[in-house]
């Protein structure tokens, strides 16, 4: 995904999660987006060496794991507990987005098998052409105008929880 991260969790925590706070809310937007903050050790460190889904910010069960750290953290302290369960469920939504055309490892540490749904083939002179005229970019689109026409009518609006 290029650009569908944002929308796509924006649509995804709209219908699923419609009465959330907006601290709560941001915190899964900001999740739905921090997987791809590897891409600075990508470019920055690593020289391109690795694919940056192998790196741990694109393992699932990190996300998971602060899935379960916020539902602990909640017992204790109920609206911290919630902003770090949708952060990590942002994070979730991110692998799952990705998972379309991209190969992200579900069963790591256990497995390290990877297998995206649709393969996009190298059609151009660089992958990221590839990706531009792949049917699933039209998906991307489709999804970012869907996102801002709900946005833009703001027909529920995020409420306080209780």
């Amino acid at each position: 995904m290029f650009i569908g991260h944002l929308p796509g969790a924006y649509l995804f925590f709209r219908a699923a999660a419609p009465g959330v706070d907006k601290l709560a809310f941001t915190a899964a937007m900001i999740g739905a987006v921090a997987p791809d903050l590897d891409m600075l050790w990508f470019y920055l460190v690593d020289s391109r060496a690795h694919h940056h889904h192998a790196y741990l910010t694109h393992r699932p069960i990190l996300w998971v794991g602060i899935v379960l750290a916020g539902l602990m953290l909640r017992l204790r302290m109920p609206r911290a507990g919630i902003v770090l369960i949708f952060f990590g469920a942002g994070g979730v939504v991110h692998m799952a987005l990705d998972s379309i055309v991209g190969e992200i490892a579900w069963g790591w540490p256990l497995l390290d098998a990877s297998h995206p749904l649709v393969t996009v083939q190298a059609t151009h002179s660089h992958w990221i052409l590839s990706f531009l005229n792949h049917w699933t970019f039209a998906v991307e689109i489709a999804i970012t105008v869907l996102a801002l026409i709900v946005w833009r009518r703001g027909r529920r609006p995020i409420l306080h929880p209780e």
